[in-house]
């Protein structure tokens, strides 16, 4: 057994038990006015009489409790569901370095792309999603999955705090990405990388021309999502003693600007076979469907959500008989 509708328990169970005082008082109260009629000659079967309401207030408070239970969705054995979908497997990468904080998109970069990526995951049907997240190191953080629901938990959560390594290594995000790829694809389903990033590589970054002909080597082509302006805007770094807005320096001491790098992109959408989408406005943003709708879709079976017997049907039809009963003792 098991209860879909927890934070429906206390207020409800609260009400019935409020239900359950005022039911015993008014069957002591007529118990007592009962005998005394009963004294008076003025009912000829106390006993009786009160036997009756004693009925009809049981049954009705019975009515109420299953009520209670179906409104708190009372279920049964939890059976998985086995899907057989058709899609794709696309594997996200998503880039979470400190200049995904530049707020030349609304709000930034990092939370526009997280509304795309999220965006997008909410229309896929038959699509396994995997999600890698990087900065100046790469972790996988959801391996690919039907859930989508679990992938988005996950990406909710993201900030430039999950990586511990700061930096920008997109080569080192595709690589994870690739190792997140079962090695044999006999249906050759269709694969890419969805990478979002405003391309900006930074020093000791691993070789990103040989990950994109890796990924092409693989037939994994990536889909590679420009975030960010090419005019660019200062890096936020926190706030002064006095509340001002400080921005991240160069070495020089100088502010810097952090810029869409699409040359970048480009080339490493050229490299692996994919296409490259500029993402400085959201209608660019929408055309991630678009492209990754042509991969090719096969049949996969999965275990999809597991799925309890609901009795709140029956419970409303028999509490329904129950209450209507007691309206006619």
């Amino acid at each position: 057994m098991n209860l879909g509708n927890l934070n429906w328990v206390l207020p409800l169970a609260v009400l019935f038990g409020i239900g359950l005082v005022l039911a015993i008082w008014t069957l002591w109260r007529d118990q007592r006015d009962l005998k005394i009629l009963g004294h008076q000659n003025l009912v000829l079967s106390p006993g009786l009489a009160w036997g009756r309401r004693l009925v009809k207030g049981l049954l009705l408070l019975s009515g109420l409790f299953l009520i209670l239970l179906g409104a708190i969705r009372l279920q049964g054995k939890p059976t998985p569901e086995d899907l057989a979908l058709r899609g794709s497997d696309v594997v996200v990468v998503l880039d979470v370095s400190k200049s995904m904080l530049t707020q030349d998109m609304i709000p930034n970069r990092l939370e526009a792309a997280k509304k795309a990526i999220d965006s997008w995951m909410q229309n896929q049907t038959g699509d396994r999603v995997g999600l890698v997240v990087f900065s100046g190191e790469a972790i996988v953080q959801v391996p690919l999955t039907f859930d989508i629901q679990a992938v988005s938990m996950v990406l909710e959560q993201d900030d430039t705090e999950v990586v511990d390594r700061g930096g920008t290594d997109i080569g080192e995000g595709i690589r994870k990405a690739l190792s997140a790829f079962p090695k044999d694809n006999p249906d050759k389903r269709g694969r890419a990388i969805l990478l979002i990033t405003d391309g900006e590589l930074t020093d000791g970054a691993s070789n990103l021309d040989q990950a994109c002909e890796d990924a092409k080597k693989m037939g994994v082509p990536i889909v590679a999502v420009g975030i960010g302006t090419p005019q660019g805007r200062p890096i936020p770094d926190g706030a002064s003693f006095w509340g001002e807005a400080q921005y991240k320096k160069s070495r020089s001491g100088e502010v810097h600007i952090s810029k869409l790098d699409e040359k970048t992109l480009q080339k490493a959408a050229n490299l692996s076979g994919g296409v490259f989408v500029a993402g400085d406005n959201n209608d660019n943003l929408g055309a991630i469907d678009s492209e990754l709708d042509n991969l090719q879709k096969t049949e996969m079976k999965g275990q999809g959500a597991v799925k309890r017997e609901e009795f709140a049907p029956a419970l409303g039809w028999i509490s329904a008989a129950t209450i209507l009963l007691s309206g006619l003792i």
